[in-house]
């Protein structure tokens, strides 16, 4: 087609578009099914229907500018494709192939974060502003994908670095040499091979001495204790400030350097870059970094900071970002 304005660029890049999101319709299932693990597996598959659904909101913006839907040749996933023939001929072992799987699947999701970028820009400019909003759902699930994609490779290859010995304890009759091996191999179990994290409450069945003696003497265990939880105001003071994780200040002191964000909805928005007195920086991938205010935070688990909202609503606040220069 022979390019005379900016509405013959956005038909170009919108047809090469629609030309990739067909093309990885096919290949993610593909993926899928080589795949031996199943956090990749179902990455894979997710991301399929959700591709469906990009392909189908291309065809409505066809309508809108008044063209047919049509393909242009697109040579970035035949690219990925010949690249990954080429790996699958080194005959490479389950795990590696995983790997290649994963960060082959997040370098195709981060072009079509920025081919997205550039459509909106040029149908934006063109006031089309129906086209944006298609543009954007679509935007959206690429980088949410893109951030799963990560996440996945990373925990795949923190479980494949630990050492074999995790499962020896997990068999061993002591119930008590399991907690000590899920906390110091943390990223032992894969997501799901859940069981393990059960294993620390079987320690609390075995915690009946505290309740033997206040069963016996129940009416005068009960009795000394409550005027000293009365009389004695520092109390609630101390319990309240260890049981309570929604004072600003108490969430302030758990947030640390490389822990996980996630929305509300437990999708994963980045790591924290930076921590300083009211708020702390996340490096969010292929996006710029962001200022999320402590107030913002749900609660802080283990190693992860839960804000309290959603993770598509993110970039929607207006907090500070930092300085390009």
């Amino acid at each position: 087609m022979a390019l005379q304005n900016p509405r013959d660029l956005f038909l170009y890049d919108l047809r090469a578009m629609y030309d990739v999101e067909q093309k990885l319709a096919q290949i993610l299932p593909v993926l899928a099914q080589e795949s031996m693990d199943n956090a990749a597996r179902e990455a894979f598959l997710m991301h399929e229907q959700e591709t469906r659904q990009h392909i189908r909101n291309l065809e409505q913006c066809f309508q809108m500018v008044g063209s047919q839907p049509a393909t242009l040749e697109s040579n970035v996933v035949a690219g990925f494709k010949k690249d990954h023939d080429a790996f699958l001929q080194q005959q490479p072992p389950v795990q590696a192939l995983v790997l290649f799987d994963l960060h082959t699947a997040y370098q195709s999701e981060c072009l079509e974060i920025a081919a997205y970028h550039n459509l909106i820009e040029t149908a934006s400019s063109l006031g089309l502003q129906g086209c944006v909003q298609l543009f954007q759902q679509n935007l959206q699930q690429e980088v949410s994908a893109s951030q799963k994609l990560a996440t996945i490779a990373h925990q795949y290859i923190q479980q494949q670095i630990q050492p074999p010995q995790n499962a020896v304890p997990a068999a061993a009759p002591m119930p008590v040499q399991n907690p000590v091996s899920t906390t110091t191999n943390p990223y032992a179990a894969s997501s799901f091979q859940m069981p393990e994290q059960g294993q620390p409450y079987q320690t609390t069945p075995q915690m009946p001495a505290p309740n033997q003696p206040y069963a016996a003497p129940a009416p005068q265990a009960p009795m000394p204790q409550q005027p000293s939880m009365n009389s004695n105001q520092p109390m609630p003071e101390q319990d309240s400030g260890t049981a309570s994780s929604n004072a600003p200040e108490d969430k302030a002191s758990q947030v640390h350097e490389d822990m996980r964000v996630v929305g509300s909805d437990m999708s994963n928005i980045g790591r924290v870059k930076q921590v300083r007195d009211n708020d702390f920086l996340v490096d969010i991938p292929v996006q710029r970094d962001l200022y999320i205010p402590f107030d913002a935070i749900q609660n802080v688990e283990a190693d992860q900071v839960v804000l309290n909202i959603p993770g598509h609503e993110v970039g929607d606040m207006n907090w500070a970002k930092p300085s390009l220069i």
